[in-house]
């Protein structure tokens, strides 16, 4: 055992660990930006793997599908039940995917006999204890803040653009809505209160309502409106290409009772001041629940809610494009079959090798190269731009495939 953990003096291990500890308890709470989000994906899924590997030298392989399976389940809506059932925490993003090349890296170092630091048993004992600390925490919820502000619900905001933007976002009640929301506030504070009062009171716990307590529940609404008036002042601000910003809006997650402001506006600005896009309370929640995996509106207390301007870029997988494809237009590979080394023309039956350059086929004919640019299929549909200045779009077939695999 202590000649496996003398691995763990490798020092991009070492680096790794630091680097995970250090952003998650300090630079996350500093800056809390988009780069510490990613921070921690890279570093801990170098570090995970690596260390239990270096535990368990006999199951590399296992440990490194076993995180790389995981961490995609982990960060996807599937996990929902689970992170509850655990009382974890964690934001459905699918872009921290892109961390998995520190899994890659971690198997191919750890194959090999690299480099290692000569440490002291005591420090490499140490190195062990933070590392068990550091999985263990990073995953844990942190503990509520004593701010006021640190209770109330947030509003994540995604800039996937390609140019900086401003935000502006009018959170303001009207002094009719406030009115309202007081009453009904007050009424149903006073109904729980004096329901838990007056079973106290048949224990014996405690005297039953009492007047005083109906002053103090209008009192405490009276405050609780005070800070939302002051939280719901939000000033402008800029945010730069994929950059995330988190705004606190005036709405606790104990009052399902009050929603959005009737005039509630999110306005995007050029840096010119030109509004580009204005999303009110209709269109805000349509824009939100494209990335959600329940149905949120303005009386849901979920953690956060994640808007994001523009669309996030989804790499080209070059395997959705394997299959059958049929085109409804006559002529040259109407209808198609291909995958990694084979492509069929399925009204010939003719069979060519195939090779792929990113999002580019190149079929090899006896007469000559056929050269195609594809786009990534969307709702099982393929569009190819062939060489012969034909755009051919390509519905997915029903029927069984014919080339193999390969």
């Amino acid at each position: 055992m202590t000649r496996n953990l003398t691995r763990l003096g490798q020092p991009v291990f070492i680096i790794s660990l630091i680097i995970l500890i250090l952003n998650d308890w300090f630079f996350k709470n500093i800056f809390h930006n988009f780069i510490t989000g990613k921070l921690s994906d890279f570093a801990g899924l170098f570090a995970f793997p690596f260390f239990w590997s270096v535990i368990f030298p006999k199951r590399i392989k296992e440990i490194h599908l076993g995180t790389f399976l995981f961490f995609v389940f982990w960060k996807s809506p599937f996990s929902e039940t689970f992170v509850h059932f655990i009382g974890a925490s964690r934001i459905v993003d699918f872009s921290d995917n892109m961390a998995l090349i520190s899994v890659f890296i971690s198997f191919q170092i750890v194959k090999k006999e690299s480099y290692v630091l000569k440490l002291h048993p005591l420090f490499l004992q140490l190195i062990l204890l933070l590392s068990c600390f550091s999985f263990v925490a990073t995953t844990q919820k942190r503990e509520p803040c004593t701010s006021i502000e640190c209770e109330f619900l947030v509003l994540k905001l995604s800039n996937e653009t390609n140019k900086k933007i401003i935000v502006q976002i009018d959170f303001k009640y009207s002094e009719k809505e406030i009115a309202f929301y007081k009453k009904q506030q007050i009424l149903d504070g006073i109904n729980n209160v004096r329901k838990i009062l007056e079973e106290r009171h048949e224990r014996k716990i405690s005297p039953g309502f009492q007047p005083s307590d109906s002053i103090e529940i209008v009192k405490n609404t009276n405050e609780n409106w005070s800070n939302r008036k002051k939280i719901g002042l939000i000033d402008p601000f800029v945010l730069n290409v994929h950059e995330s910003k988190l705004v606190a809006i005036p709405l606790w997650q104990f009052d399902s009772l009050v929603g959005f402001p009737e005039n509630f506006k999110i306005s995007i600005l050029d840096t010119n001041q030109k509004i580009i896009k204005t999303y009110k309370k209709k269109t805000f929640f349509e824009k939100v629940n494209q990335n959600s995996s329940v149905k949120l509106d303005e009386f849901s207390r979920e953690n956060s809610l994640n808007l994001i301007f523009g669309e996030v870029k989804r790499p080209f997988i070059l395997s959705d494009c394997y299959g059958k494809w049929e085109s409804k237009t006559n002529g040259t590979f109407n209808k198609i079959e291909f995958n990694s080394r084979y492509f069929s023309n399925d009204k010939t039956g003719d069979v060519y090798n195939c090779e792929f350059k990113n999002d580019t086929v190149l079929v090899y004919t006896p007469e000559k190269v056929h050269i195609g640019i594809m786009k990534k299929p969307k709702d099982d549909v393929l569009v190819i731009s062939w060489d012969t200045k034909t755009v051919l779009t390509y519905q997915r077939s029903s029927q069984p495939t014919s080339l193999g695999n390969q």
